[in-house]
This record gives structure tokens, C-alpha cells and sequence, in this order.
């Protein structure tokens, strides 16, 4: 009994397997079943056969061109003439007081102080003079000059060094006067007299080649601000023939 018993448990187990295997594919059937009738689930592509997503083309837009502006007419006339303006004259130049403008018979002029007379020196030079008659304003015109103003004074200035005459030189540079090279020499020395003189020129040579040499002496001891203004009157107001 213990063994039939024993078996037919056996057999009752086996049965109940291929009960639970039956019921089991009867149930994997049923699950297939509903798979293949739910549609709309669309399976996942695998990823090695996965393909681009197409691009959808926008549709390009009509573009309209706008109409073309029209040019507007330019005016044929011409525009009225300004009338002419006059230039206004240069304000005339003020002499300081006591001064006055010569013309000379050479043709050139410039401004001396009152009472001073003039003086013919040579055939290229002329003088202006005071009454006390220690102050000399030379005007001297050299037609072909053989060299420029400022070698001319370096040579003078070296023979002046050498006379022993106490030469001292203040300035000697180049300059530029009324548009033409030109060169400016001051200094002292001291003459037979014995009394210090103090001397400024300067000179130029024009486009004619011709050298125009302003030069002014005057006491050391009365140099002063009228002295200096002595000669720069004189060369700010010198006009050549």
C-alpha cells in the first residue's frame, strides 16, 4: 500500500506537471494571441537597424519684391550766386610814439625816430642819426652778393676776434625775414674811444640777389628797452624798393 501510494503520488505529481504544462502553453498561447491582436504598439527597432528620422522640408516662403522707390526729379536751377564780400583790410600798423616813416631816395622805407637826420655814407649805404650824434641806424643794399648773410657775418666776426678790440659776441643765428633766409648778429666791443659799444643787425638777400643789412650802434652804458626798440621799429617796418 505504502508503495502504490508512493507511486501514485509520483503520478499525481507527473499529472499535475503536465496539467501546470498544458495550462501554461494554453496560456502562453492566449498571451501570443493577445499580442498579435493588440496592434498599435509598434515594437522597438533594434539599435543596430535604426535609421535616420527623415527631415520634413519647410516650405519656403513667397517673397514678394517690393516695388522699386522712385527717384525723385533733382532740381535743374541753380543755386543763386553769393554775392561777393570784401575782405576786410588789415588794421594799419601803429608806430610807437616818436616815430615816423621815411622813404628814402633808394626806394625803400621805414620808420625812424622823430629828428633824426639822415646821412649819405656811401654809394650802398645811407645813415639816420640822432642830434647827440652817438647813436648810428645804417641801411646798406649790396646788389649781387657774393655769399650768404650769415657766412658774411662769421667773417667779419672772425676778423673783429682777431683786431683785439674786446669783441664779445651775444647772438649770431639764422633767421627768416619777410619770406627770405636771412641772419642776425649782436654784440660789443670796444673802439679807439675807449667807451663800449653795443651793436645789432641784421640782413637778408632778396630774390634779386640782393643783400639788405640794417644795422644800429648805440653806447653800452645806454642800452636800454628804447634802444632795442630803436631798431626793431625799424626792421618790423622796412619795405624794400
Amino acid at each position: 500500500m505504502v508503495a502504490l501510494l508512493v507511486g501514485a503520488g509520483t503520478s499525481s505529481g507527473m499529472l499535475m506537471n503536465r496539467d501546470d504544462d498544458t495550462r501554461n502553453n494554453q496560456a502562453d498561447k492566449e498571451v501570443s494571441q493577445y499580442k498579435m491582436v493588440d496592434t498599435g504598439a509598434t515594437p522597438d527597432p533594434s539599435p543596430t537597424s535604426a535609421s535616420p528620422s527623415p527631415q520634413v522640408k519647410k516650405k519656403k516662403k513667397a517673397v514678394t519684391a517690393s516695388p522699386s522707390p522712385t527717384p525723385s526729379k533733382t532740381s535743374t536751377s541753380a543755386p543763386p550766386e553769393p554775392e561777393p564780400t570784401e575782405k576786410p583790410k588789415p588794421p594799419a600798423r601803429t608806430l610807437p610814439a616818436g616815430f615816423h616813416t621815411v622813404v628814402d631816395d633808394r626806394g625803400f622805407s621805414l620808420a625812424v625816430m622823430e629828428g633824426w637826420q639822415r646821412q649819405e655814407l656811401s654809394p650802398t649805404q645811407v645813415g639816420f642819426v640822432p642830434p647827440t650824434n652817438d647813436q648810428y641806424l645804417h641801411v646798406s643794399q649790396v646788389e649781387n652778393a657774393p655769399r650768404a648773410s650769415f657766412i658774411n657775418f662769421l667773417e667779419t666776426e672772425q676778423a673783429l676776434a682777431e683786431s683785439g678790440n674786446g669783441y664779445q659776441r651775444i647772438l649770431l643765428e639764422h633767421r627768416t625775414f619777410q619770406g627770405h633766409p636771412a641772419a642776425r648778429w649782436e654784440f660789443t666791443y670796444v673802439p679807439e674811444s675807449g667807451d663800449p659799444m653795443h651793436v645789432v643787425e641784421q640782413a637778408y638777400i632778396d630774390d634779386a640777389g640782393t643783400e639788405y643789412n640794417l644795422y644800429f650802434e648805440a653806447p653800452q652804458r645806454l642800452w636800454d628797452d628804447q634802444k632795442e626798440l630803436v631798431f626793431s621799429t625799424a626792421l618790423n617796418t622796412f619795405k624794400q624798393p
